[in-house]
Formats: C-alpha cells, structure tokens, sequence
C-alpha cells in the first residue's frame, strides 16, 4: 500500500509539471504582474511630475511679487521726495527712487525674457511625461479581474492592488491631471542626481515580477504565449512603455526596467522625455536669480546704485567708485548696507496727512502696499511742486527784471497790447507810435514812482535780488528733479 501511494504521488508531481509547462510557456512568470514594490515608486514619481506646473506657478508669482514690491518701494521714494523737496532728504528720495526702479525693472525683464519660458517648459515637460506614465499604469490597473493581475497587491503572487480614491492599495496613484495650485513640492525626489524616488527599483531591473503563474498579466508580453501577440511576438524589437521606462522583450522573458542613475541622462534617445523633463525641471530655478532677491552687500558695492549715482551727478558711466563713495556718504551719511536699509525705513516712517489726496485719515507710507493707492499722494505731491516750479519761475522773472529794467523796457517794446504794457511798473504804451511801429516805451517817471531802480550801478537790492535769483533757480532744478522733469545734468544744484 505504501508504495501505491508513493507511485500516485510521483505521478501527480509529473502532471502538475507537465501542466505548468503546457499553461505557462518556457518561462511563464514572464506574464506575471508588477511587484507593489516596483509599481509604487512609478507612481511616486508620477505623483510628483504633477506637482511641477504648481510649482512653476509659484516661482512665477514669486519673481512678480518681488517685482511689486520694488515698484511700491520706488513709488514711496518718489513721494518722500517730492514731499520733503529742498531739503537733504529729497536727495535721498531720488536716489532710492532711481536704485529701486532699476531693479524692478531688471526683475521684469529677466521674468519676460528668461524665467516665464523656463517655467512653461519645466511645466509641459514634466505634464507630457506624466501623461505617458499615467496612460499605461492605468490600462495595467484595468487588468484586474478573475485571474488577471497586473498591478499585484504585494510582491509575490496574490490578488490585484485596489484602488479607494486616489489611492492603490496605500500607495497615492491619481493617475490624473493635477489641479494647479501655488506651491513647491512637498518632497522633491526628482533631483540634480536623478529620479531617485525610482532608486528602489535598480536592484529589480530585470526582477520586477514574481516567479509564479497563478496571476498573469499579458499586457507585459509581446509573444503569442502567455502575452498580447497573435500568431508571433507582436513586436520585432523590444517594446518601450511608460516613456521608455519599461521595456516589453519579444521574447518569453520578464520586462527591463531602466536604471535611474541613466533615466535622466541622453542614452541613445531610449529615454528621451524623461532626460527632456528633468532637464527642465533643474532648469526651472530663475526666481533664484540675483535680479529677483534683495541685496545685502554694501550700497557702493551695488551696480544699480553706482547707475543711480551716475544718473545723478551726471558723471560718466559707470560712476567711479571715489565718487560713488563720497556722494553715498554725502546723502547716506556711509555707504553700509545699513544705512540704506536705513534709509529706506526713514522713507516708510514718512506720514502722509489727512486730507491729502482726498485721504480720510492719515497713514505712513510704509503702511501703503497698493500701488493704486501710492498714485494718488505721488500726483498730489507732484502738482505741488509744479506749482511751486511756476511761482519760483516769476519771482525770478520779477528779480530778474528789477536787475535791468532797460533790458525789460527792450521786452516792452515788443508788446503791443496797451492793458499789458500799462500794468507793467516800469513802462507804458506808447500811444503816439504809427501802427506796426514800437507800441511801449520805457517810463523813467513811472519806474522811479514804483521804486524800480533805475541807475546803472548796482544797489544793495539789485544785489540781494541777483542772490535770490540763484537761489530761486536751484529751488527749480531741484523741484523739476525731483517730479521726474529733468535729466541728470541739473542734480548738479545739490553740491
């Protein structure tokens, strides 16, 4: 009896064999599905491509809020200027006025010229790349029922993985399209190294399915046998998924996985949207740029504050750094960073009143953060000083004219309207005078009656008059400087 029982054993052993080899093909684990362990890194890596094009947005608005906050500091400046015009501190004004445009405006220009494409690029790159791995991991997911696995649930043979919401078993696998929203990526694995969240995967790059035949998953074969060809291997060569990561063989043998310490590299162009996409991802670093950060070296050290200088003193380009030195000590009082920073916080401590501009409580500049906002006291400001230009501009006629009255009596000569020649204090209408000839005259008589001096000797107030009349000229040159009316060869009136 033993041994009938041992005979039906070894013939049972024979037929399961036998069996194996009539089901399975000469390797039949070749059409076995994914271990968890090698399909969960895919959809890490998935799951973080899709966080690229938020994170391309948020180094967008990063470099633009940078950009908004020098426009505000450049727009304070211009107020504090204006406001405080004919004293140290309107210099000082001018000069953040002019640094801070300049780095705006060097911000914008790296932003339009450089940065945007960078961040589109790094965002289609990473989404193309995304969605080749997505459409392949979900048509292996459908592949789930009766004895169909291609997604297992461990890794050795067992049932297909589950998916609850956007999860695979424990594993976040969307397999969507990512909503955008502002933000860096939480954990970056795509690195300057690689993809390393696929790193696990190296040691199985040819071991990345179980030795079993209990479930198959034919979407991972090429051949007649146990996979998705019909008559033959369906492919010559080969067949490359998931963006070249995965390669199907024609031949009744498990899949290759590339390694990803050559996935992000140039290997034949095997690979290439992955290599195209952590390009560039690395790429994507503008916002990092010098432009878009703030400066800590010294003022003197500061290329847009030497431009600033320059602008200012009118010297030659770029301003030498003896001169840049001096004039940042004579506005700054040194030429720290300190002290511009310093500076820059007197600025924001600058009250703009009640009432100004139509504002219905008062309010420091430094508590103004919209730029529609700043327009309004920077146009009040600015027709202030116009008006005051306008008034410097006729008691200058006026000193001008009491210096030399004959010069005034030449003007005289060439008006013809009566009312406006009467008006004048030191000359009349000459009503005796054919027509188109002369029509005013100088009057001695009158100009004596209305104490204009007449002797061609200065007097103490044709002197003191001359005085005011240079001091009324720097007066304008700094207003009409300080409301952006003229160019740098008038900051001379400073010195």
């Amino acid at each position: 009896m033993t041994k009938q029982v041992t005979r039906l054993a070894s013939t049972l052993a024979l037929f399961v064999a036998a069996l194996e080899t009539i089901t399975g093909g000469c390797d039949a684990d070749a059409s076995v599905g994914l271990m968890q362990s090698v399909w969960t890194p895919i959809c890490k890596t998935s799951e973080e491509l899709g966080e690229i094009p938020g994170e391309a947005l948020h180094h967008a608005q990063s470099i633009l809020a940078h950009i908004k906050t020098m426009w505000i500091a450049a727009a304070r400046s211009g107020i504090y200027a204006l406001k405080n015009i004919g004293t140290p501190k309107e210099l000082k004004g001018t000069l953040l006025q002019d640094y801070f445009t300049r780095r705006a405006d060097k911000a914008m220009a790296h932003y339009k010229d450089t940065a945007i494409v960078l961040q589109h690029k790094a965002a289609s790159k990473a989404s193309y790349l995304k969605g080749r791995i997505d459409e392949y991991l979900n048509l292996l997911e459908t592949a789930k029922t009766g004895s169909n696995a291609c997604f297992l649930q461990g890794d050795t043979d067992g049932n297909a993985a589950n998916r609850v919401g956007g999860n695979l078993q424990n594993v976040k696998c969307g397999l969507k399209p990512p909503e955008i929203s502002s933000q860096q990526r939480s954990a970056p694995t795509i690195t300057a190294a690689g993809f390393t969240s696929l790193q696990p995967n190296d040691g199985k790059t040819s071991n990345a399915q179980p030795s079993t035949v209990n479930k198959r998953c034919f979407l991972l074969s090429s051949v007649n046998t146990n996979g998705y060809g019909n008559s033959d291997a369906a492919a010559a060569d080969s067949a490359a998924v998931i963006g070249g990561y995965i390669k199907i063989p024609n031949t009744d043998t498990k899949v290759a996985l590339v390694r990803s310490t050559v996935l992000h590299t140039a290997q034949m162009a095997q690979h290439v949207h992955w290599t195209e996409a952590h390009q560039a991802i690395q790429s994507n670093n503008s916002h990092e740029h010098a432009v878009c950060q703030n400066e800590i070296s010294d003022a003197s050290d500061r290329q847009d504050i030497k431009s600033a200088i320059t602008h200012l003193y009118g010297t030659k380009a770029p301003a030498e750094e003896n001169i840049v030195d001096a004039k940042l000590t004579l506005i700054l009082c040194d030429k720290t960073s300190a002290k511009l920073a310093a500076a820059e916080h007197e600025v924001n401590k600058e009250e703009i009143p009640d009432g100004i501009a139509g504002r219905a409580s008062k309010k420091t500049l430094g508590e103004i953060y919209n730029q529609e906002e700043l327009a309004s006291p920077l146009a009040h400001y600015q027709n202030a000083a116009s008006k005051q230009i306008t008034e410097l501009k006729q008691q200058l006629q006026e000193a001008s004219d009491q210096k030399d009255p004959k010069a005034s009596a030449d003007v005289c000569s060439k008006i013809e309207d009566k009312n406006e020649c009467n008006r004048n204090p030191y000359f009349s209408h000459n009503e005796s005078a054919t027509e188109g000839d002369k029509k005013g005259k100088f009057d001695k008589s009158k100009a004596s009656t209305s104490k204009v001096p007449v002797p061609r000797t200065q007097t103490k107030r044709q002197k003191q008059a001359q005085i005011n009349a240079k001091r009324n000229l720097r007066k304008i040159a700094n207003f009409q400087i300080a409301s952006g009316r003229e160019k740098s060869a008038s900051i001379i009136v400073f010195l």
